[in-house]
């Protein structure tokens, strides 16, 4: 004898999956228009403590990640176990956007300067994607794939403020207060 799952359960799964796809379907094409759109207002430096306004992107958004991650954690089982194959898709799918779109909020707030709202899109997704691509790869060269484990906070937090660090360094103003720096100490 097989046990099936109740029409009524059948039908609530089918339209949330659906609904779910959709949702993420048009985050996904939206999230697309929008790297590739209008750059919007440049916003400057002028009168904006850069060094403080840094330690505050890498610190704190360093501790979101790893808050976020710590609940995918916990939902990435949720969602392979209760969804199989289509549920861990599902998840993946979700992570990335969702990291990705925590990743521009926190580079628009506390990201580097001067910058554009294009810029800081740009610089999220970057880093967003890298923190799930990190997280995925560690997980499966350990074996442990499709369940990411709790050490994956830590290692989320230390790549997005790698990431962060380094789109940090690679801004113009940064080198040439560098190279000023440098010069004037000779």
């Amino acid at each position: 004898m097989r046990d099936f799952i109740s029409p009524t359960k059948s039908v609530v799964f089918s339209v949330s999956g659906a609904l779910i796809a959709v949702l993420l379907i048009l985050g996904l094409v939206l999230t697309v228009r929008r790297l590739t759109g209008d750059p919007g207002p440049a916003r400057t430096a002028d009168g904006v403590d850069l060094t403080k306004r840094r330690r505050n992107h890498l610190a704190f958004g360093a501790f979101d990640i790893a808050v976020v991650v710590a609940v995918l954690a916990a939902g990435n089982a949720v969602a392979i176990i209760l969804g199989d194959l289509p549920g861990g898709i599902l998840f993946a799918l979700t992570a990335m956007v969702g990291l990705s779109a925590l990743a521009v909020v926190l580079d628009r707030h506390t990201g580097p300067l001067p910058s554009t709202a294009l810029h800081s899109r740009r610089r999220g997704t970057t880093a967003g994607l890298t923190v799930f691509g990190v997280i995925f790869a560690a997980t499966a060269v350990t074996g442990q794939l499709p369940f990411f484990r709790l050490w994956s906070v830590p290692l989320a937090a230390a790549t997005y403020a790698a990431v962060t660090a380094v789109q940090w360094s690679r801004l113009p103003h940064n080198k040439r207060d560098h190279r000023t720096a440098h010069h004037s100490t000779r």
